[in-house]
């Protein structure tokens, strides 16, 4: 009795604690979208001019740190932009399918290292590269080892961006 009473509480706990990490992960998403648009009401998004002001940001806090200015990629664009759509039609942020993405830009730009940020809803590239310098990973890939990089911002279909900047190290 005391063994079966044991696993109900562990199953219990186990379930408790699985919800809380649902809630928490789907509140702090709700809450870094508001702050994402705090002060950007009804504000468009322009995609080019985002992707241009972004790597300019990217690249004058690199420079600002003694990093070397990263240069575009154009032939690795299409995994950004593939990546984006991906991201849009399963309404989520992440990156699913890296490795994939990774070696395929690997195979073809010779890249030794390869790298990613991902974000969604931010509405001028000062908040995003806030947000980027906020968390270690993505400012351990925006400072890293790197000589090239792309940037894709593409809309859903209610407007509001996401991002997928890749990373590169190519010899």
């Amino acid at each position: 009795m005391k063994k079966l009473f044991g696993n109900l509480l562990a199953v219990g706990l186990a379930l408790v604690v699985s919800m809380c990490n649902t809630t928490s992960i789907q509140e702090q998403e709700e809450q870094e979208y508001t702050e994402a648009q705090l002060g950007n009401e009804k504000v468009t998004v322009d995609p080019v001019s985002m992707e241009e002001e972004l790597l300019d940001l990217v690249n004058d806090h690199r420079a600002s740190i003694g990093e070397n200015v990263l240069q575009e990629s154009p032939s690795s664009y299409k995994y950004a932009e593939e990546h984006n759509q991906y991201m849009i039609s399963h309404n989520k942020l992440s990156h699913d399918n890296f490795e994939d993405r990774a070696s395929q830009i690997a195979a073809e730009t010779n890249a030794v290292l390869v790298s990613e940020n991902v974000a969604r809803y931010y509405t001028t590239a000062e908040i995003i590269l806030e947000a980027w310098l906020n968390s270690s990973s993505h400012k351990e890939a925006m400072e890293g080892d790197f000589t090239h990089t792309t940037l894709s911002v593409q809309l859903d279909k209610d407007g509001r961006p996401y991002y997928t900047q890749i990373f590169l190290k190519v010899e």
